[in-house]
């Protein structure tokens, strides 16, 4: 009995149709070029441009017309056309893998999917934080460029302001030369006799007194008796009120204000002193004339002490404290309230004696006895200019 043709070619349409559904997806597509087109779109290649893509379907539509069957074909017909290409239907028969059931029951992955796999993992497992996205548009930003170095404030000289007292008077001296004073009154106010014989040298001391406790007032510095330095500073302005005249009048008047000012040093200030002012000039509770008097003393001392490079290193204590009272007083005389703070000539003989007496210092602690020669020369100098045109104003 002989067979139908069909009946043959059942199972490799089958075979094909899932091929043709597995691979190319064309599942109802009626063209070769609609075939290609489709199995394109299922397997991507990424190297090729959307320009070479359109160049090879114009390729292959013409390639189809020219082999275009010259009858309708059946859509399960195998047939030959005149350039030798096998069809199926209207599908090249190239298209079709040799073993269609065994590629079809591969589940092997096509291409490198498992890099994209652990990428899409590593996003899950570790996905950006609130606090981390912050710092990471940050990090994208441009640096801010560098502020510009800020210029370096210039240090005031001590003779511009009070907070130079400090640097021109240290604590240490000023309460040691307020020791001395009191030693000395002590010693010549306390009967008509010494006082008689010291009166000239008294007014000094007690300018300088009142002086020094004014800086103490404002020191940064601490003094067991800075609180007070006020009461002190008014004793000895009371102390100078008026010219001192020989006799017990002025003698038991100034012993009992030294008393007083002794009282407070030794931290135990007495009851019923009068409240000092607020605020008292340099000017007010010490003149100038006596004040010049402690800075040519002052001066005499370092000449006469150290005249030599040995004295100079044997007495580098003295050469401090004296320069140190030197350009202290010098700088006093040049505040507001003597009438030549407008004065320039004035005050930069002023200045010139402050630095002059800070160059001494600071030669007697190095041991420079040149340097501490020159730099009482210049004081010498400047003394005797200020003079010649100021002493008898």
């Amino acid at each position: 009995m002989t067979r139908s043709p069909r009946l043959h070619t059942t199972p490799l349409l089958l075979a094909v149709t899932l091929a043709c559904a597995l691979i190319n997806g064309c599942g109802g597509s009626d063209t070769p070029a609609d075939a290609a087109a489709a199995q394109a779109a299922g397997n991507p290649d990424t190297s090729t441009d959307p320009q070479t893509a359109a160049t090879e379907s114009s390729a292959t539509q013409e390639s189809t017309a020219d082999s275009a069957p010259s009858r309708p074909r059946a859509r399960d017909e195998v047939w030959e056309d005149a350039k030798g290409q096998k069809w199926f239907g209207k599908v090249p028969m190239d298209a079709f893998f040799d073993k269609p059931y065994e590629v079809a029951s591969n589940q092997t992955p096509v291409g490198d999917a498992a890099p994209a796999a652990r990428t899409v993992a590593n996003a899950d497992s570790s996905p950006p934080t609130d606090s981390t996205a912050p710092a990471m548009a940050a990090a994208d930003k441009p640096a801010p460029p560098d502020a510009p170095t800020p210029e370096p404030t210039p240090e005031k000289p001590a003779t511009a302001a009070a907070d130079g007292w400090d640097a021109l008077m240290p604590v240490a001296t000023l309460d040691e030369e307020v020791k001395n004073i009191r030693n000395f009154l002590q010693e010549n106010v306390s009967s008509v006799g010494s006082y008689n014989s010291s009166m000239m040298m008294i007014p000094p001391k007690v300018a300088t007194l009142a002086a020094l406790a004014e800086i103490a007032r404002t020191s940064g510095e601490s003094l067991s008796w800075k609180d007070d330095a006020a009461y002190v500073r008014d004793l000895a302005k009371k102390m100078n009120e008026n010219p001192l005249q020989r006799g017990a009048k002025d003698q038991k008047r100034l012993q009992e204000l030294f008393e007083s000012v002794a009282d407070i040093l030794n931290r135990s200030k007495p009851s019923g002193l009068e409240e000092p002012p607020e605020t008292d000039s340099f000017a007010e509770v010490a003149d100038m004339r006596s004040l010049m008097k402690r800075m040519e003393e002052a001066e005499k001392i370092l000449k006469t002490e150290v005249s030599s490079e040995d004295a100079l290193g044997s007495k580098k204590t003295l050469v401090a404290h004296e320069a140190a009272i030197l350009s202290t007083l010098a700088n006093v005389v040049i505040q507001k309230g003597y009438g030549y703070e407008d004065d320039n000539e004035f005050t930069g003989y002023g200045k010139s004696i402050v630095e002059a007496a800070q160059t001494a210092r600071q030669a007697g602690d190095s041991g420079d006895y040149s340097g501490f020669e020159a730099a009482m020369s210049k004081v010498a100098t400047t003394c005797q200019n200020c003079h010649s045109k100021y002493k008898n104003d």
